[in-house]
């Protein structure tokens, strides 16, 4: 009857207050029966004492029968004469929750101004921000359940995937542990055994890490490593959800990646890209020294321009970084310091080989200068950020499930030996090569001049002056324009 009664008044813009609400008799009056003040304390208006006497005869009386469970209605004046209004302290968010909780659950990301609007037109009745804030969280909490009911349940969930998927690495750290209460949850690491073997037989050993805030009930931080395939394409390894990112968070995080990967060597043979987070250069020196470091170059471009901005230093910073040869880099260095000396003093902190092309080595034949795959990642997960944490784990799972499904369906339509990737670097090469001029000079060895540069060219230690060959395993325009001179398959 209570809930009847709510979606009558929701329906015609009603409100109303009840002055008998008890296990035995239920009665409801209009709230604007009358001009007599209503009692918010009480919320009810005992009985009219204003002088123009009783407006609006809306009234609802039902009791209890005796010995019975049943309820009889004595007394229903549903006719209202007051005029309507668009506020309803009817519509409470368990009321909002419980109408549009389909449309929560199928489109997770519905902004409060979206559910606002939605209750104006479907209702006509006007919600404030909170109150649909409120009604989105409770809704989230029916579909996804209890944040802190799952919290006690990680355990369980960690037994369940190494058991479910053998091979695969599952690492969590409570607080606590050995005193009479509770532990109280940490960190979680997960590396599922189908992406570190696809990692390890299949991807460069270049791996970008980054963190992105939790949005849920509970805050933290969600720690990620995200490889590149060989068709360039993000190939995420493993995930962690950790209370903050710090230095002692960090290296717990890479000692564990380094044990899924089965790297025990301190990181040797592996290439790092970060942002330079907090704690995380001196997380590598601890865990990983012998590991290439990368450093995002587009974060040092957004700390350089706070002291040095300028279309001229933005030109020449990114010229620096771009520079595949030590000619080229000094040349733009050379430019900064005729600038300001500060500014080039400024760089030259920063070792080149984490942040120039020309520095780079050339184990994981990769020229990237960007973290663009762990903010790719960051980007995709937005979904599972503000979603309990076992719901969290599950969503990342199937999400990486049906992702490689897709890449493997794709891969089946692939023709020849080459990834699209290379297929389309080729055809972009295809035309400035024409414009090259090869010269033979011995066995493999040739000298190409394209525009004004002019580089020395090995077929068959498949290197070249540019260094950009080398760096990436790709040919470059001048190898290219060798490979068309001699009519030799790109492939092979």
């Amino acid at each position: 009857m209570r809930k009847a009664l709510r979606q009558h008044a929701i329906e015609n813009r009603y409100e109303y207050y009840l002055l008998h609400n008890d296990s035995k008799r239920l009665t409801a009056y209009c709230k604007r029966k009358c001009k007599c003040v209503y009692n918010k304390n009480s919320c009810r208006i005992v009985k009219c004492t204003c002088s123009k006497g009783v407006r609006c005869r809306f009234k609802f009386y039902a009791t209890r029968l005796v010995k019975s469970e049943a309820w009889q209605i004595k007394t229903l004046r549903l006719k209202h004469r007051c005029v309507r209004s668009k506020m309803n302290n009817k519509v409470t968010a368990e009321f909002l929750a419980d109408r549009y909780l389909e449309e929560f659950r199928g489109n997770p990301r519905w902004k409060i101004k979206q559910i606002q609007d939605r209750a104006l037109n479907d209702l006509g009745i006007k919600i404030t921000y909170s109150k649909a804030w409120l009604a989105r969280s409770r809704a989230k909490l029916i579909i996804y359940g209890s944040s802190s009911e799952q919290y006690s349940k990680v355990w369980d969930y960690g037994k369940a995937l190494l058991k479910w998927n053998p091979g695969s690495e599952c690492n969590v750290v409570v607080d606590d542990i050995n005193q009479i209460e509770r532990p109280i949850f940490m960190r979680m690491f997960v590396c599922l055994a189908a992406l570190r073997d696809g990692f390890i037989s299949g991807c460069r050993p270049v791996i970008g890490v980054d963190g992105c805030h939790l949005k849920g009930a509970y805050p933290g931080q969600i720690l990620v490593a995200v490889g590149k395939d060989g068709n360039n394409s993000i190939f995420p390894i493993a995930w962690a959800t950790a209370e903050i990112e710090n230095k002692d968070n960090w290296c717990w995080f890479l000692e564990s990646l380094l044990k899924a990967l089965c790297v025990y060597d301190q990181g040797d043979g592996l290439t790092f890209m970060s942002d330079r987070q907090k704690g995380l250069i001196e997380a590598f020196a601890d865990v990983a020294p012998k590991a290439e470091l990368r450093f995002c170059v587009r974060h040092i471009w957004s700390n350089f321009k706070l002291k040095f901005h300028g279309a001229t230093f933005k030109e020449l910073f990114w010229a620096a970084a771009r520079a595949s040869t030590l000619f080229e880099f000094e040349v733009a260095m050379e430019s900064i310091n005729f600038l300001d000396e500060e500014a080039y003093q400024w760089l030259s902190n920063i070792d080149p080989q984490h942040w120039s092309r020309h520095a780079f080595s050339t184990n994981c034949k990769s020229n990237m200068l960007l973290n663009n795959m762990c903010e790719t990642f960051n980007a995709v997960i937005r979904d599972a950020r503000d979603k309990p944490i076992l719901t969290q784990m599950e969503w990342l799972r199937r999400y990486m499930m049906k992702r490689s499904n897709d890449k493997w369906e794709a891969v089946k339509s692939w023709e020849g030996l080459l990834t699209p990737f290379v297929n389309k670097v080729f055809d972009g090469l295809e035309k400035y090569a024409m414009t090259c001029e090869v010269t033979a000079s011995r066995d493999e060895i040739y000298e190409v001049k394209y525009k004004d540069d002019q580089c020395i060219v090995d077929m068959q230690e498949r290197k070249c002056t540019c260094y950009r060959w080398e760096l990436t395993g790709i040919p470059c325009v001048h190898a290219f324009a060798c490979i068309m001179d001699k009519r030799d398959d790109p492939e092979f």
